[in-house]
Formats: C-alpha cells, sequence, structure tokens
C-alpha cells in the first residue's frame, strides 16, 4: 500500500513540478552509482542512461534463463510490451507478429548486445546492476522503420525494423520468424531539443531519488497571510 501511494505522489508531484500533463512513458536503464546524462543520441547503451526505444527490436535473457528477441510497443509503469518476430516470407510482407508480452523489467536478467549477426555473440549487461528508471514525458521515445527492397519479388519494399546492438541502433528485416541484418541505409537519430532535455532529466532525477533515497524532494512554498487581511 505504502509503494503504491508514493507511486501516485510521485506522478502528482511530476505533473506539478513541469506544469504540463506528461502523456507518455518512458524508461530509462542506468548502470547504478552513475549520475544521468541527456545526449544527443539516447538509443544506444551508455552507462549514463539510455532509453529503450518503442518499436525497437531488443535481445533479451530472463531469469527463466530463456533468450528471447522481442520488439518494444509500449512502455507502463514496470511493465515493457513486446510483440516477437513475424513469420514474413517474400510473397507476405504484410505478415505481422501475433503474440503480445507483458513483460515485468525484473523478470529480465540480461539485456544483450549482439556483436556478431551469424553466431550471435554477445556483450551481456546485468540488469542487476542498472536502474530501470520509468518516468512520464511529452516525448514518445521511437525509432521509426524504413523500407527498402530487400527480394526482388513483386514492387513491394520490405520493412525494415531497428534493433539496439553493440554497434548501435542496426536495421533489420523479418523473414520466417527469423531478423537478417540489412546494410545500407543511414540512422536517423531521434534528438532531443535543450528544453526537452532539462524536462526529461528533471523526470529522470525525480524517479531516481525516489528508488535510492525512497523519498520525494518537494518544495512547499508558504502562504502570505498579509494579503488575506
Amino acid at each position: 500500500m505504502i509503494s503504491r501511494i508514493m507511486i501516485f505522489f510521485l506522478i502528482l508531484f511530476q505533473f506539478n513540478s513541469f506544469g504540463q500533463s506528461d502523456s507518455i512513458w518512458n524508461v530509462m536503464i542506468l548502470k547504478q552509482g552513475n549520475q544521468p546524462a541527456i545526449k544527443d543520441n539516447m538509443a544506444e547503451f551508455s552507462q549514463t542512461g539510455f532509453y529503450l526505444y518503442r518499436n525497437c527490436f531488443y535481445d533479451l535473457k530472463f531469469r527463466d534463463k530463456t533468450n528471447k528477441t522481442l520488439r518494444l510497443i509500449d512502455i507502463k509503469p514496470d511493465t515493457l510490451i513486446f510483440i516477437g518476430i513475424s513469420e514474413k516470407r517474400d510473397f507476405d510482407f504484410t505478415q505481422t507478429a501475433k503474440d503480445t508480452f507483458f513483460i515485468d523489467y525484473k523478470s529480465i536478467e540480461n539485456l544483450l548486445l549482439l556483436k556478431d549477426w551469424g553466431v550471435e555473440t554477445s556483450k551481456k549487461i546485468k540488469c542487476d546492476e542498472y536502474y530501470f528508471i520509468f518516468h512520464k514525458s511529452t516525448i514518445d521515445n521511437r525509432y521509426e522503420s524504413e523500407y527498402d527492397y530487400v527480394f526482388s519479388i513483386g514492387d513491394l519494399k520490405n520493412e525494415l525494423v531497428p534493433r539496439l546492438s553493440s554497434y548501435g541502433i542496426t536495421y533489420h528485416y523479418e523473414y520466417g520468424g527469423k531478423l537478417y541484418y540489412h546494410s545500407g541505409i543511414k540512422v536517423h537519430t531521434p534528438k532531443y531539443s535543450d528544453e526537452q532535455k532539462t524536462k526529461a532529466l528533471n523526470g529522470v532525477l525525480t524517479v531516481l531519488n525516489l528508488k535510492v533515497n525512497k523519498r520525494v524532494n518537494v518544495t512547499i512554498q508558504k502562504k502570505d497571510r498579509s494579503k488575506d487581511e
């Protein structure tokens, strides 16, 4: 009950502090012991904080020792909503994944940053050493898909979906339940304005303070009673 009250108070505090109706949930992953930093590129792995982006594939190892490559479609408090890899083939580029996964972030053991597409070697990011900082924002952290001809059948282009790897964001296409690397498409990194950086950092610091110190700092303004006399 206490934790629910604190979360509600945190949301209310953010609304009053920023003077706006923040409507989108985002999540920053931050190495414990580090101070968060908002950079131009917040999608690539960084110990000082990086965001998970909607419509991006992530390679995950869970505490039940299963590995999954999943496409993030939405973010809720403490919950990441994914779909899997579709069964698209060259005769049906429009086929979509059917299964939806609601994942408690605490069930993720490692975030895997692939180094080699063939043998799938990867750098393991141990989630127990990182904070998952969920906060509300006006920014929709999302990478859009690109489209290009992969197969020489028909006039339809293949969807190229962003994926986080050890090289940063790379584009892949879905085929028969697997992802295949596609080169030659330039990645356009979504960037923050200075105002957006400040608001995002304030949101992160508020939640981080709650996680580390179990408290929220609130500034209380004293009413001037002389105006009522």
